[in-house]
């Protein structure tokens, strides 16, 4: 690793004096939407998965594309996209906002289904995540970063087939048609495995509809989708009873009106339903069975005026929560019958309102952006999050910025009201804040762009599971305090321009990043805040074999902070580093139809992301990408 960190030093220090259509070459004006300016202007650490990435990368599923991203912590339970906790920075996958065309999708009943997108790799154009406190933008959820998920305007018509180990049976359709100014994407994609183990078995269906409609002036956007899921649930909430079963279904739709003008007009408005039904007992169900319903409403409203100076901004945000369920809330005044067998007993339900005002100042050499978010909450009251970034260029091609944010997130319905035999909510708890500080310096160099970063955050009253010594039930809490620091160091290298070379390898990318957190587990053993990733190293490249023949590899070593309890043995297990190699082989046949291999986990490393979960050996995938 330290080798690695040299190399990037050096490659810093000796690419510094480039012209400026050099850069231009290396970075394209992108507009940012995770921004709410919605300006090329990347103040803050924003990094982008463009399409050529998404395209190419060796991966099968949104969740593993994100890893691309530097420190960012995917712990998979089941793989191909069952489900998935997405963490940043030593966080906790409660703290990740996640976002597809600018709507917040994070579900109030818990993180673990927060990933249920009913899209597709084929279906995005990118994807902005914005590592670090981001509240004064987007509010609750926004803890420790975001992610927004762009999806495509105008698609290839196409069929995509794969195959796999584990009867993985994969098929997806992508329609687009326009119509003067009307463009139509729908999009259909199924698949579904026996499981790499017994109990893991899983079927996904993904429906998606998506209507632009562009004018001279107004652009409006509406999306519409669905995603079942049907999956074994192997030891995922508790080993004590492994052969756990569960069924989501999550409808949403959404619609964005944007005017542009003097004052440009951003408005959305969204609905959001998920459905989950666990059971514990997968031969036995009615033993016990839960039943979750959650609906989401929401509206943001944008008011965006651009100076010679910079851009004001202000607006509003109301979103409402709903919950009922069997077990999650407060007793019902009636019961609302689900079958003939089962009903909803309890429930819960809050509203969310926030105001904000947002100034970006861009003088010379200096870009400054700070606001602050009011957030008004009919359960935890009142709280302001101001913050400030700022941007200094020293040459035409390096630039050092620097942050400070207050972030907030308030407990889900699980964390507050869940009651299993292994699990004990706690409706006591308190809404978790932070303070974020950022340091870091860009370089956009002939033959790199490289970003080193150095950030601080002063966490209090987080959230977690726990389990005290002697204890057989886990029961959320309120920990005191947790400081978490981090170094994080990314490049992109063009590798022939660095060593004047014609090697066939077009793109080679880096990433570094170290956490550490001041609090350890003493007395008690943490499901989710102390078992951070404490380093993660990553490298992708891209060979070019020939003109319709490329591989695309990755690999990544990881190493957790933590451990588990092995559940047969009771013996004290702490995570082990592994590494993880990548790898797709891609043939361009038939006018550039793709005929690929997939293989994961090359070198077959066994490995544990969760406690008592085993994760996927060497895995293989095939198929065909057809544009019609």
């Amino acid at each position: 690793m330290k080798k690695t960190i040299i190399i990037l030093i050096f490659i810093l220090k000796n690419n510094i004096s480039i012209s400026q259509n050099e850069i231009q070459h290396h970075i394209a004006e992108v507009v940012v939407s995770a921004n709410r300016a919605q300006t090329s202007d990347n103040i803050t650490n924003i990094q982008i998965i463009n399409k050529d990435e998404i395209k190419n990368a060796p991966v099968q599923t949104i969740e593993d594309l994100l890893e691309y991203a530097i420190n960012v912590d995917i712990r998979q339970r089941g793989g191909q996209g069952v489900q998935s906790d997405i963490s940043m920075r030593g966080g906790t996958f409660e703290q990740v906002l996640v976002m597809l065309n600018g709507i917040k999708l994070n579900d109030p009943q818990t993180g673990h289904h927060t990933m249920n997108l009913p899209v597709s790799l084929e279906q995005i154009e990118r994807i902005e995540v914005i590592t670090g406190g981001a509240s004064r933008i987007f509010g609750n959820y926004a803890y420790t970063g975001a992610i927004n998920i762009i999806t495509k305007k105008e698609m290839n018509n196409s069929i995509n087939l794969s195959s796999g180990e584990n009867k993985f049976r994969s098929a997806a359709i992508n329609y687009h048609t326009s119509t003067n100014n009307l463009k139509h994407n729908i999009s259909i994609n199924q698949k579904k495995s026996d499981g790499y183990i017994e109990g893991m078995d899983y079927k996904i269906q993904n429906y998606y509809y998506q209507l632009a409609i562009n004018t001279d002036n107004i652009n409006t956007l509406f999306n519409a989708g669905y995603t079942n899921k049907e999956f074994g649930a192997y030891s995922f909430y508790t080993p004590k009873y492994p052969d756990q079963f569960e069924i989501t279904q999550t409808t949403f739709a959404s619609l964005q009106l944007k005017k542009e003008g003097k004052i440009t007009l951003d408005n959305k408005i969204y609905w959001k339903k998920h459905n989950d039904e666990f059971i514990l007992f997968r031969e036995n169900p009615d033993w016990y069975h839960n039943f979750h319903e959650t609906n989401v409403f929401g509206m943001d409203m944008n008011m965006i005026q651009k100076t010679s100076k910079g851009t004001n901004v202000i607006g509003m945000g109301i979103r409402t929560d709903n919950i009922i369920s069997n077990v999650l809330g407060t007793d019902l005044d009636e019961p609302i019958r689900i079958d003939s067998n089962n009903s909803y007993l309890k429930g819960a339900n809050r509203t969310t309102t926030n105001l904000f005002a947002e100034k970006n100042i861009h003088l010379k050499n200096l870009k400054i952006s700070g606001g602050i978010m009011i957030n008004i909450d009919s359960k935890y009251g009142n709280e302001y999050f101001p913050g400030i970034d700022m941007s200094y260029r020293i040459e035409d091609n390096i630039s050092i910025y620097a942050s400070y944010n207050k972030s907030m997130r308030n407990p889900n319905y699980t964390e507050l009201y869940y009651i299993s035999p292994t699990n004990e909510g706690n409706t006591n708890l308190k809404s978790e804040h932070s303070i974020n500080r950022e340091i870091g310096l860009k370089c956009n160099g002939s033959a790199h762009i490289t970003t080193i970063t150095c950030y601080q955050r002063k966490g209090n009253n987080m959230i977690d599971w726990i389990l005290l010594n002697g204890d057989s039930i886990w029961r959320t809490q309120n920990l005191s305090k947790l400081t978490t620091t981090g170094f994080e160091i990314s490049s992109k290298i063009n590798i022939n321009k660095l060593l004047n070379t014609n090697i066939p390898i077009s793109s080679l990318k880096i990433n570094y990043a170290v956490n550490k957190s001041d609090t350890a587990s003493q007395g008690f053993q943490s499901a989710y805040v102390l078992d951070h990733l404490k380093s993660n190293f990553s490298i992708t490249a891209t060979q070019n074999i020939t003109q319709k023949i490329r591989i695309d590899w990755r690999a990544s070593h990881q190493d957790r902070e933590g451990g588990y309890t092995n559940f047969l043995s009771g013996e004290e297990i702490e995570y082990l580093p592994f590494w993880l190699v990548a790898a797709r082989v891609s043939f361009k046949v038939f006018n550039n139809n793709i005929v690929f291999l997939e293989i994961n986990n090359l070198l077959d490393n066994e490995y544990v992301d969760f406690g008592n979960i085993p994760q996927p050996g060497r895995w293989m995938r095939y198929g065909v990408n057809i544009t019609l």
